[in-house]
């Protein structure tokens, strides 16, 4: 059993060297570091899908559930951050790096160590309960477990979506111009989108425990929490739209940063 795993990790883990250097070479050609943004999800769908998938032995099922979960993930991450990215250029935060680090190679190097292999490392740790439980010599098909984890995700989904929704909505009214939302699920929490991209990360996790040894693959959705929570997600995007939004500071104050609750 353990050498079936062993090979899908290691074939995962050359999957997400081959996005993540081609992605920075990229990245180089194009002037633009931000297109890890709109594609980093499918990193984590042809792990699944080639070390799980084709190479595990799992039920159709367990396949099924699993691989259709991180898909609809993946998938609409990356038609809804391209879609957002197209004709805009590289994202200002990205930018800014330019004026902190020297340009040419020490630039490149720091870029590739910061942003593409942290978000590569982030990507193969997340498919690691996965890819565990489709290669694992197991025959159970679906426990509760599963039901439970697709439950989380789900209401994740939830979030992301229609946190989503609505933030495009508000942008679309002109009259919303340097405006804050406030309302919707943004009444409850700055950053439902993230929320929900956290509960997906969890819901996967507990789907794949109906294997016992997938318990192993903790360390993805701890490792994504805390890229969201404390380093490249929420911190970053309230550092940024205090600078530009005048009422988002108050906003901060009463309205939950992560976990959803009534304002203050």
């Amino acid at each position: 059993m353990w050498s079936d795993v062993a090979l899908a990790l290691v074939v995962g883990a050359a999957i997400a060297v081959v996005w993540v250097v081609g992605l920075w070479l990229l990245s180089i050609q194009r002037r633009d570091i931000s297109i890890i943004d709109a594609v980093f999800g499918l990193i984590t769908l042809s792990i699944v899908g080639v070390s799980g998938v084709a190479m595990g032995s799992a039920p159709t099922v367990r396949k099924t559930l699993l691989f259709g979960m991180v898909a609809l993930w993946s998938v609409r991450n990356t038609l809804y951050l391209g879609k957002r990215k197209w004709g805009e250029g590289e994202d200002p935060r990205y930018t800014k790096l330019r004026g902190w680090v020297e340009e040419g190679w020490p630039f490149h190097r720091f870029v590739m160590k910061q942003v593409f292999g942290l978000q590569g490392l982030n990507m193969f740790l997340l498919s690691l309960p996965a890819v565990i439980s489709l290669t694992a010599a197991d025959p159970r098909s679906l426990g509760i477990a599963a039901f439970a984890g697709a439950a989380v995700w789900f209401v994740g989904f939830l979030f992301e979506n229609v946190g989503d929704f609505q933030l495009v909505r508000f942008k679309a009214n002109p009259e919303n111009a340097g405006q804050v939302l406030d309302t919707g699920l943004w009444r409850y929490t700055a950053h439902p989108n993230y929320f929900g991209e956290v509960m997906m990360a969890w819901g996967l996790f507990v789907a794949a425990l109906d294997v016992p040894w997938a318990v192993f693959g903790v360390v993805g959705p701890i490792g994504y929490s805390r890229l969201i929570v404390k380093v490249t997600g929420t911190p970053t995007l309230e550092k940024h739209v205090r600078k530009t939004r005048p009422g988002y500071a108050a906003y901060l104050e009463r309205t939950s940063s992560f976990w959803p609750r009534p304002p203050r």
